[in-house]
């Protein structure tokens, strides 16, 4: 009997064989919340954000929950918030790409 392959590593597997795209074949419940996918996704998120200090206009989003970060990503993908890079960003992720990251960032650690 064949085991299923667990969500973060099928992800893994499909972004090296295809690319960002290869996220479409999982079906959302494979994806859940993965924080690994997350950090993954992360390296955008913290060309910025990673550099941000307490009185900068960029908000620190390491440490920050999950309910808050997805209604705020998805607030700048509907365009309810205006901030033109944030919302292009945003524009090209799905659900279950910003709740990978929310799960990545409720528990990631800002860099020093």
């Amino acid at each position: 009997m064949r085991r299923a392959m667990p969500a973060r590593i099928s992800a893994a597997l499909l972004l090296a064989m295809g690319g960002g795209a290869a996220l479409c074949l999982l079906a959302p419940s494979a994806q859940g919340a993965d924080a690994e996918l997350g950090r993954y996704l992360s390296s955008e998120c913290t060309t910025c954000h990673g550099a941000s200090k307490s009185d900068s206009t960029i908000p620190i989003i390491h440490g920050l929950g999950e309910v808050h970060f997805v209604e705020v990503i998805k607030a700048y993908r509907d365009k309810a918030l205006p901030n033109p890079v944030m919302q292009n960003i945003a524009a090209r992720l799905g659900d279950e790409e910003i709740a990978a990251l929310a799960a990545y960032f409720a528990t990631a650690k800002k860099p020093k």
